[in-house]
């Protein structure tokens, strides 16, 4: 059954996002209404994803000037329709998918897996970097005790995958918290073997003033 929200409201997180030794700070905005907003601020990127209330993605559009990025995707049917700029480049295909859901931002999709009846799925996702469409798995794998915000919660943690014979070559994780679906930690890898993990989390006001002084020193 898909979610029922009270009334329209907002909620508002902060994540850091470590790459090696690269820092940076993302907002994550979410508003609720007719339809679910989210709009994600990463340096000089605005992505803003428009979800049903199961979760399933409807469109997804990204602006990044200093990208030459300015891009729409929507869906129609079985299709996922592009148009716009991606990197300085025009581009308008279409891709075929199946009646799998659309799942972009995983952040806010996979909350409704903290509902135990729901232990796998399959979706559909693109791929933010170079917009190839992917067939991927996700999987309850454990619940955990996880320490953010001062606070040990409970936590879900999930494993994404391509599907098929594909699996065995990628693989990341989310975390989410038991009670309400918050993410709370990502980690997988950031590109082929050998490159650095990327690890995302949830932060907290003291977390906020730490990382201001990691950020100077980087700088």
């Amino acid at each position: 059954m898909a979610p029922v929200f009270a009334a329209p409201s907002i909620e508002q997180h902060q994540y850091l996002k470590k790459t090696g030794s690269e820092l940076i700070i993302f907002d994550w905005h979410l508003e609720r209404g007719d339809d679910l907003k989210l709009t994600t601020a990463l340096g000089k990127e605005r992505d803003i994803t428009r979800m049903a209330a199961d979760f399933s993605t409807q469109s997804w559009s990204v602006d990044n000037p200093s990208t030459e990025t300015n891009m729409e995707v929507f869906r129609k049917d079985n299709k996922l329709i592009f148009s716009g700029t991606f990197e300085g480049e025009k581009i308008e295909k279409t891709s075929t998918i199946d009646a799998a859901p659309w799942y972009q931002a995983l952040s806010l999709s996979l909350r409704q897996f903290t509902d135990q009846s729901r232990n796998h799925s399959e979706f559909w996702s693109i791929r933010p970097d170079n917009l190839a469409v992917h067939h991927l798995q996700v999987s309850r794998e454990a619940e955990e005790i996880l320490n953010f915000n001062g606070i040990s919660s409970t936590v879900i943690k999930l494993k994404i995958q391509l599907t098929g014979l594909k699996s065995a070559f990628w693989s990341c994780y989310y975390w989410l918290r038991k009670s309400d679906g918050l993410f709370v930690r990502y980690e997988g890898p950031s590109g082929p073997p050998g490159w650095p993990l990327t690890i995302v989390e949830l932060m907290d006001t003291s977390a906020q003033a730490k990382v201001d002084g990691d950020l100077q020193q980087v700088q």
